[in-house]
């Protein structure tokens, strides 16, 4: 018979055909066709598809052909998954390991068109922070799942591995600070057939870093029809408007086959949530001008001198294949790949002209009462000391411009050129590129095989302007490309499966096994000359290189690789009729670096009666630290002390001299064990519940460490030992570390109401609660630095490699409790969806200061309350295959707390990051078209 799309009326390509009670079963081929033997007449035919209603026909006497068409529903837990086993595709509520879905509806029914945040608001167990001043962390955010790191997940895309990005979070929160994961924003949302969500530790099944999770990204095959979906939105404050545009076309491929292309295109104006700072009051006292002559206005007419926001994305455009062709008796040639590209700026902290806060080593020589203004002697040899005659810090404009005049082409200050100082604006160009090809085949009842290749590739190239090298004087240049970071991965897999018949079992024994050797490859590239130049005027005490982000030398550049070869098996099998039991093993080795390791998976699923199901697991895990990791330079401007100055602070290999000389050594692997334990219920035919609860132990966590201060003496020791390269008027350093364990315990709760009449009217209800807690269980003792790089102290000191602060925010940054409550009700052409989004409260160092706590003065750790989000949409058929629908996000306007003493702040009124989008209600309109 033939399958077909009810509302599209083309041909349903992947319905997942079974004999009811059985594991008999078969799929639609791209023209929606199948073909399937049942055991004898009577028998009841199963018709099933991600988003769809499930069908059942019965097959009567003399029955030879079956047409049928499916109709869009919302989702339950009758969806079909393919992840988190290696047998033919089950349904959710039959797979022994927790399992979400969500289908293209889930992932259009929002007014953000990240799909970070799209996952956010509708998994309690997965975050992700909006940063406004974290360097990288602000252009490609990283997630936690089950609170932990984005290095912990692997995300697939239609079953195979994805590249991570070439992006580390340097300066993101303590949960995932250095954390390097997958750009998801490079695969069009239009693109996603549906997205399946593994909560649970998978990495004997799929590699290493599967200790939280696994995303698989399931890409449309439909061989017919064009899909379109524009929107576009803005926030209430006025400010950051978005527009979005893509478009899904599936073609044939001869008659065998289909070719499925997608494109988006996005583009997000910036927002500013910015207070007026301190120092910027005061020097507007003074008679400074404004933060609205070193920033861009962003369509305000008093933009603030620092800006906190989300960063402004242009130029996004991202592609997506996907391919396939039958060839032959059950076999299949495939391909699918993508390329996107998108520019993405946001701000850095103000550097202010005067005041005792002025910018150091560009405004400001010293510190303390010692403190005066930064000037340069253009002419050393002349009877004019510019340091005897500059004004003060504390003088007002006037006598500032005074001076300039008088003393210009004999002093320099950079209040010439930055009257009221300046903010650099920071951001990169992101490139990806990925690519998968491979042949599949044999039978649903024989042996299946898979044989495939993948490469993907992040490229991102960052640059900095509005900024000086203050080395370089007068003759600076404000604009630089500082350096570019490339990550690239290549995968050779080849894989397996046969049903073993044992008489003792009540199924097969799906016997699968598999060998894959993958390639990692990180590389820095060196920025232009002027980004890391020492420039004439550095010996006067002025900062060497682009000031905020220092270029990277050539010296500190090169490429760093690490293969890796892996085998597995994966045994699974209905013991009985109530008991399925899975076993995976898998073994790695990375053959050039820390040796070779085991880990192993047990999995079981018990139905205790028709409606209700007994699941669990038990596994072990790990994470390789990635070569970026292990072999990092970089330089970058952080908060020190109490987060009210900024200092240069060095990011330094573990290997490297200077990080052994202070208690690093090279980075091994994290160990995971794990364990769930859940229920599924049917509490009636259209109400169901799921509740899991996990704990995960994770061994030796690779972790930045806090910024370690420089003392002068230890600045002459390496100067000494010119162990930088050149590189001067360095503050801190860190680097990365095994140093900590955790414990992460939780339970997930879904409660869900699913029903749908014959007329397609249709109503959805769901609960879902996550429950996330995690503890320190170890960590490094302070260690007393006596003797540094073979020269004793005069002054030794006491290291802590993890500071209060991420003690404190390891435990506390994410709320323990998110609760996620969706209404949705479809009646003929109209449709409406109500979301709740409950976030617990949290705990945060104001601006991110290594010493907000001291003892027992917590005076600046903040408490902020949690809150309720509100998200509303109401749509219309227009007619047959358009739609219309009006969104609003953050419906109450709902804001994180303030700051409990704003003065400290540095702009930021509200924290410097947030469980939730900071930025306010905001509305979206969209228009969806099938064409065709």
């Amino acid at each position: 018979g033939t399958v077909m799309d009810a509302e599209t009326e083309q041909p349903f390509p992947g319905v997942q055909i079974n004999v009811k009670g059985t594991l008999i079963g078969t799929t639609t081929d791209v023209n929606g066709a199948f073909s399937i033997s049942v055991p004898e007449v009577g028998t009841t035919l199963v018709f099933r598809f991600v988003g769809y209603s499930t069908q059942e026909h019965l097959v009567t006497d003399g029955m030879t052909e079956l047409n049928l068409r499916l109709f869009e529903s919302i989702l339950g837990l009758e969806e079909v998954v393919v992840v988190g086993s290696r047998r033919l595709p089950r349904l959710v509520k039959d797979s022994a390991v927790p399992v979400d879905v969500f289908g293209p509806r889930d992932l259009a029914s929002q007014a953000s068109t990240d799909i970070d945040d799209i996952l956010r608001t509708q998994v309690p167990s997965y975050n992700v922070q909006r940063y406004g001043i974290d360097d990288e962390a602000t252009l490609v955010r990283p997630i936690t799942l089950r609170g932990l790191s984005p290095d912990n997940v692997v995300v697939l895309v239609n079953g195979k591995r994805r590249h991570r990005s070439a992006s580390m979070a340097l300066l993101a929160s303590s949960l995932n600070t250095g954390s390097q994961g997958a750009d998801m924003n490079m695969i069009p949302s239009i693109a996603l057939g549906r997205v399946e969500i593994l909560r649970d530790g998978a990495t004997a099944q799929y590699g290493a870093d599967a200790v939280a999770g696994v995303f698989n990204m399931q890409l449309r095959e439909n061989s017919r029809g064009v899909h379109v979906r524009m929107q576009g939105g803005q926030y209430s404050e006025g400010d950051g408007t978005n527009f979005m545009a893509a478009a899904n076309v599936g073609l044939p491929l001869t008659s065998n086959g289909f070719l499925n292309a997608s494109v988006e295109f996005r583009d997000a104006d910036p927002t500013v949530r910015s207070g007026l700072r301190r120092d910027e009051g005061l020097l507007l006292e003074r008679g400074y001008p404004g933060g609205s002559t070193n920033t861009p206005d962003f369509g305000r007419d008093d933009p603030p001198a620092q800006v906190w926001g989300s960063p402004d994305v242009s130029n996004s455009l991202v592609g997506f294949l996907n391919a396939g062709l039958d060839v032959g008796s059950n076999m299949r040639i495939y391909a699918f790949g993508g390329y996107g590209q998108r520019r993405s700026e946001g701000g850095f902290y103000f550097r202010a002209p005067g005041t005792g806060s002025a910018r150091s080593s560009v405004f400001r020589f010293g510190s303390g009462d010692s403190a005066v203004r930064a000037v340069a002697d253009l002419n050393q040899n002349d009877d004019i000391v510019c340091s005897d005659v500059v004004p003060g810090l504390d003088s007002d404009f006037s006598a500032v411009q005074s001076f300039i005049s008088q003393y210009s082409g004999q002093c320099y200050l950079f209040n010439q050129d930055f009257p009221g100082g300046f903010t650099p604006r920071f951001g990169a160009d992101i490139y990806d590129l990925s690519a998968t090809a491979g042949i599949s085949g044999g039978p649903d009842d024989g042996f299946r095989w898979d044989l495939s290749f993948g490469y993907g590739n992040s490229d991102i190239d960052y640059f900095i302007y509005n900024t000086v090298n203050a080395s370089m004087g007068p003759d600076s240049p404000t604009e630089f490309d500082p350096r570019g970071y490339e990550q690239t991965e290549m995968t050779v897999s080849a894989s397996g499966s046969l049903p073993v018949e044992i008489d003792a079992f009540a199924t097969p024994l799906n016997v699968a096994v598999g060998v894959e050797w993958r390639r990692e490859e990180f590389a820095t590239y060196p920025g232009d000359e002027d980004s890391y130049r020492v420039g004439q005027y550095g010996e006067q005490g002025f900062s060497v290189g682009s000031n905020g982000y220092q270029g990277l030398n050539p010296k500190f550049a090169g490429t760093w690789d690490r293969p890796n070869f892996s085998a597995y098996v994966d045994l699974e099998t209905d013991v009985t009729e109530r008991w399925v039991l899975g076993l995976a093993g898998r073994y790695e080795n990375y053959y050039n670096d820390f040796g070779s390791t085991l880990t192993g998976k047990f999995a079981a699923l018990y139905r205790a009666t028709d409606r209700i199901r007994l699941r669990g697991t038990a596994s072990t895990g790990f994470r390789a630290p990635t070569p970026g990791q292990a072999n990092l330079w970089a330089l970058q401007t952080a908060l020190a002390g109490t987060g009210d100055q900024l200092v240069e602070t060095g990011q330094l290999p573990p290997t490297h001299p200077i990080s052994a000389a202070l208690g690093a050594e090279e980075l091994t692997e994290e160990t995971a064990r794990s364990f769930t334990l859940g229920t599924v219920m049917d509490i009636s035919q259209d109400l169901t519940l799921t509740v899991d609860y996990f704990d995960i132990t994770l061994m030796d966590r690779i972790s930045l460490t806090g910024n370690i201060p420089i003392t002068s003496t230890m600045q002459m020791i390496m100067d000494e030992a010119n162990l930088l390269g050149g590189v001067e008027n360095l503050r801190e350093i860190k680097f990365f570390s095994n140093d900590f364990d955790t414990r992460t315990r939780g339970i997930d709760f879904l409660l869900a109401y699913d029903v749908e009449d014959e007329e397609g009217n249709a109503t959805q209800a769901t609960i879902a609660w996550n429950w996330t807690t995690q503890r320190l269980v170890s960590f490094s003792a302070p260690r007393q630095i006596s003797d540094f790089l073979g020269q004793q102290l005069s002054t030794p000191f006491t290291l802590s490699l993890l500071t209060p602060r991420r003690q404190i925010e390891i435990e506390a940054v994410n709320p323990e409790h998110r609760i996620v409550m969706m209404g949705r009700h479809v009646r003929g052409a109209l449709h409406g969806m109500l979301r709740l989004n409950y976030y617990d409260g949290w705990s945060a160092c104001r601006n991110n200061s290594n010493s907000c706590v001291d003892g027992n003065d917590m005076s600046l750790l903040d408490d902020y309350d949690g809150a309720i989000i509100a998200d509303l949409e109401v749509g219309y058929r227009l007619f047959e295959g358009y739609q219309i629908s009006l969104g609003i996000d953050n419906l109450f306007n709902t804001f994180p707390d303030a700051h409990a003493d704003e003065t400290l702040s540095q702009g930021n009124i509200r924290p410097e990051s947030t469980p939730w989008d900071y930025n306010g209600r905001a509305y979206v309109l969209r228009l969806v078209a099938d064409l065709f």
